[in-house]
C-alpha cells in the first residue's frame, strides 16, 4: 500500500485499466476493487498531484475504453485512420479532464476523517459527486452513448446487484461501487485491517438488498396474457452492399429466416435495425413477399426499414414498423436519439460513414410513441437508445408494455461495446420492469426478464431465429417515474456538506478578527 501511495504512477495506472474492465466490460468483481488503487494515491499529496494523477487515471482510462476508434474508423469510413485518431484524442481528453475535476472536487471538499462517522461522510461525498457528474455527463453527452461511464455499469452483470435500478435507476449502482472503494481504500491506506469487515459488510448488505428486491418482483402473478417472438438474427456483415452481385444472396438469407420463423409458430416476428436497408413503401417487392410467407401463420412484423423524410437531400428516418398478418401498418416509430456525427451532422459536420451511403438522418417527434400491436403497445428503442434511461423511460409513461431493442453491431462486432450493448439494454429491463427482447445484427440477441433475468442471450456469425415469449405489463417504477430523484438527493446531500464547509470558514475568519 505504500508503494501505491508514494509511486506517482502505479496507483492511476492500474487504476484505470481496472475501471475499464469494470465499466466497459461489466465485471461484477472488478467493480468493488478498480477505484482503490486511486483513491489511495491521491490520499495525502498536493492540489498539483492530484490533479496530475486524476488525468493520468482518466488517460489510462480512455485509452483502453476508446482505442476501438482507432482501427475502426478505416473500417467505419473507407480512407484512413486520421478520423479515429482524432476521435480518440478529442475523447480521451474530454473523458480525462472529466475524471480530474470530479476528483478534484473530492479532495477539496473531503472532511478529515478518523472516526468511523467522519469516514461515512467522506464515503457518501465521494459517491454523491460521481453520481451528480455521471448524470451531468450523460445529460451533455446523449448522442455520444460511448461517454456512457457509469462507474456502477459492472454491477449490471450480477442477478442482485442490479435490482436497485428498478427504484432509482443506474445511480445507486454507481452510489454502492464508489462507497465501498473509498471505504476499502481508506481503512488499507491507514493498515485498520480489521476494519475491512465495514465495507464487506456494505457489500453483503447491498446484494441481500437486491436479493430480497427480485424475490419480491418474482413473487408477484402476471397479470397479462404472454405472446410468442421469433427474433430474425439475420448477421449480415454491415460492409456487404445490396447491390447486383450480393441482393439475390440477401434477400434469400431474409426469405430463410422468414420461413424458419413461421415452422416455430411464433404471435410476432422481430426484426433488427434497418433489415431492410432502404426506405419503407407500400408496395415494396420484398416485404410484399415476406408478408405472404407468414400470413398463413398470422404473424406480425416489427421490421427495422428506414422511412423517405427529404430525398432530394438524401435525409431519412431511422424507423421501425409494426406490420399486421395482411400488411397493414398500425404504427411507426422513428429514433429519436440520433448518433451525432454518424446518423446526424453537427453543425454540418458528419463522418463519412459507409453504412448510410451517403444519407444523413434527422428526428420526427410525431412517431415518438410505443407501436401499437395486437399483443399490446410496443416500446421501441432503436441501437443506442438502449443506452439511454429516458429513452426507456419515455417508451414506459407513454403506456409501453414490454420493450424491443432492435440495433446492428456489425460495426463494433471486435470490441467490448457489442457485449456493453446487451448490459444496458439489461439495465432498461430492470428500470422499466419490462420485459426486452433484443435483436442486434452481428451482436447478442436474446430476451431479458423484467427481473433482469437472462433469458435468452445468443451470438452468431450465422443467421439464427431464436423464440422467447414475452408477459407484458402495466408496472410503472420510481425509476421510471422520477429517474433524477437519486440525483437530486446527492445534490442536496452536497449542498449541505458545502454549507458547512462556508460556516466553518466563516467562524474561522470571525475568531481571527
Amino acid at each position: 500500500m505504500n508503494k501505491i501511495a508514494t509511486n506517482f504512477w502505479l496507483g492511476p495506472i492500474l487504476s484505470g485499466g481496472l475501471t475499464f474492465i469494470a465499466v466497459c466490460k461489466i465485471n461484477f468483481w472488478f467493480s468493488w476493487i478498480c477505484f482503490i488503487p486511486l483513491f489511495i494515491s491521491i490520499s495525502n499529496g498536493s492540489t498539483k498531484n492530484v490533479l496530475k494523477k486524476s488525468f493520468l487515471f482518466g488517460i489510462v482510462f480512455s485509452a483502453a475504453a476508446f482505442y476501438w476508434m482507432i482501427p475502426g474508423a478505416e473500417r467505419f469510413t473507407g480512407n484512413s485512420v486520421f478520423y479515429g485518431i482524432c476521435v480518440f484524442i478529442i475523447s480521451s481528453l474530454f473523458v480525462s479532464i472529466y475524471y480530474t475535476f470530479i476528483i478534484y472536487c473530492i479532495y477539496k471538499l473531503k472532511r478529515q476523517a478518523a472516526k468511523l462517522f467522519a469516514v461515512l461522510i467522506n464515503s457518501v461525498l465521494f459517491a454523491s459527486l460521481f453520481c451528480i457528474a455521471d448524470a451531468v455527463l450523460k445529460l451533455i453527452t446523449v448522442e455520444f452513448p460511448w461517454f456512457d461511464i457509469h462507474a456502477g455499469n459492472g454491477l449490471a452483470a450480477n442477478d442482485y446487484a442490479i435490482q436497485p435500478a428498478a427504484i432509482f435507476g443506474v445511480h445507486p449502482l454507481t452510489f454502492i461501487v464508489v462507497v465501498v472503494n473509498y471505504l476499502f481504500a481508506y481503512y488499507l491506506s491507514k493498515k485498520l485491517w480489521r476494519k475491512l469487515y465495514i465495507p464487506v459488510t456494505v457489500i453483503l448488505l447491498y446484494i441481500a438488498g437486491g436479493f430480497l428486491l427480485l424475490q419480491n418482483f418474482d413473487a408477484k402473478p402476471a397479470t397479462k396474457q404472454p405472446f410468442k417472438v421469433a427474433i430474425l438474427a439475420e448477421n449480415i456483415p454491415p460492409e456487404m452492399k445490396w447491390d447486383d452481385a450480393n441482393g439475390n444472396y440477401l434477400v434469400q438469407k431474409l426469405l430463410n429466416l422468414n420461413r424458419s420463423a413461421v415452422a416455430l409458430k411464433p404471435d410476432m416476428a422481430l426484426w433488427s435495425e434497418s433489415a431492410i436497408p432502404w426506405t419503407y413503401k407500400k408496395d415494396d417487392d420484398l416485404v410484399n413477399k415476406i408478408l405472404s410467407i407468414t400470413a398463413p401463420a398470422r404473424i406480425t412484423h416489427i421490421l427495422g426499414i428506414n422511412t423517405a423524410y427529404n430525398e432530394k437531400e438524401n435525409i431519412i428516418l431511422n424507423s421501425a414498423y409494426c406490420l399486421l398478418p395482411d400488411g397493414t401498418v398500425t404504427s411507426r416509430y422513428d429514433k429519436q436519439y440520433l448518433l451525432a456525427f454518424i446518423e446526424k451532422p453537427v453543425r454540418g459536420v458528419m463522418m463519412p460513414f459507409l453504412s448510410i451511403a451517403g444519407f444523413s438522418a434527422t428526428t420526427n417527434k410525431q412517431h415518438a410513441a410505443p407501436l401499437n400491436t395486437p399483443f399490446g403497445k410496443a416500446g421501441m428503442l432503436i441501437c443506442n437508445e438502449a443506452a439511454v434511461p429516458a429513452a426507456a423511460a419515455s417508451m414506459v409513461n407513454q403506456g409501453a408494455q414490454f420493450l424491443f431493442n432492435i440495433s446492428n453491431d456489425g460495426w463494433f462486432n471486435d470490441t467490448y461495446i457489442v457485449r456493453l450493448h446487451f448490459y444496458y439494454a439489461r439495465l432498461r429491463a430492470v428500470e422499466s420492469r419490462k420485459d426486452l427482447a433484443i435483436n442486434s445484427n452481428n451482436g447478442y440477441s436474446g430476451l431479458i426478464k423484467a427481473s433482469g433475468i437472462i433469458s435468452e442471450m445468443e451470438r452468431s456469425d450465422e443467421p439464427f431465429v431464436k423464440m422467447v415469449e414475452i408477459h407484458p405489463n402495466n408496472i410503472i417504477t420510481l425509476a421510471g417515474a422520477m429517474p433524477d430523484l437519486f440525483v437530486y438527493t446527492c445534490t442536496a446531500y452536497l449542498f449541505f456538506i458545502v454549507l458547512i464547509i462556508f460556516i466553518e470558514k466563516a467562524k474561522k475568519r470571525a475568531i481571527a478578527k
